[in-house]
């Protein structure tokens, strides 16, 4: 095709909004891009010249925010979650270029409130979750919206979206919107004992 339209023949699309639009069967290694750039933002600030303050604002508005886009679209693996919370935890006890600082408080306590004793950092991973939930819930509450149908008509033309079931060979665009809406879904049900959060909704706005 591209010989008879005389247009060259790409192996390689790079990237859309800032995600690789080539998919490869290792969804670490798709990802690995996200921790990259985590640490060229981490290893061009110098520690020794940065207040606890100036580290907190630098971390929450800008390395939080890097994996922002991505983990509304798909579940980033938790090796790299996990990954990326190490390198922030390293960077925030660091004191100099030389030595690694003591991690004077586990990261499950910093990832806590401020008022119930942590700094408030995210938790990527219930993050990642929050943001997947977002974006199921669009889904229902925008069904005429043309990637809506799609979904539909490839995943579930004969039920509705709460009751769709994963499916052979399927995107793992459509594998992360599922862990959205279970993870919404385990919230309605625990609280409002339904099968269609929206059900609940509409009946009490």
């Amino acid at each position: 095709m591209a010989r008879e339209m005389r247009v060259p023949e790409i192996e390689k699309t790079g990237k859309y909004l800032g995600i690789p639009s080539d998919w490869g069967s290792s969804k670490k290694q798709m990802f690995a891009w996200i921790l990259a750039r985590v640490n060229m933002k981490l290893e061009g600030w110098k520690e020794n010249l940065l207040s606890k303050a100036g580290k907190e604002i630098l971390l929450k508005a800008v390395v939080h925010a890097l994996p922002q886009y991505a983990m509304s679209i798909f579940k980033i693996p938790i090796s790299i979650c996990k990954a990326i919370e190490q390198k922030i935890a390293s960077f925030w006890w660091k004191n100099n270029e030389a030595k690694a600082g003591i991690h004077w408080k586990s990261w499950n306590v910093m990832k806590m409130r401020k008022d119930n004793g942590g700094m408030g950092f995210k938790d990527l991973i219930t993050f990642n979750k929050a943001m997947l939930g977002k974006q199921a819930w669009r889904m229902v509450d925008n069904p005429p919206t043309l990637w809506s149908q799609l979904f539909k008509g490839l995943y579930f033309p004969n039920s509705d979206f709460w009751h769709a079931r994963e499916g052979q060979r399927s995107s793992w665009g459509w594998k992360s919107l599922l862990v959205g809406r279970d993870a919404i879904s385990i919230r309605f049900n625990g609280q409002w004992g339904m099968d269609n959060p929206l059900e609940y909704v509409k009946i009490n706005g």
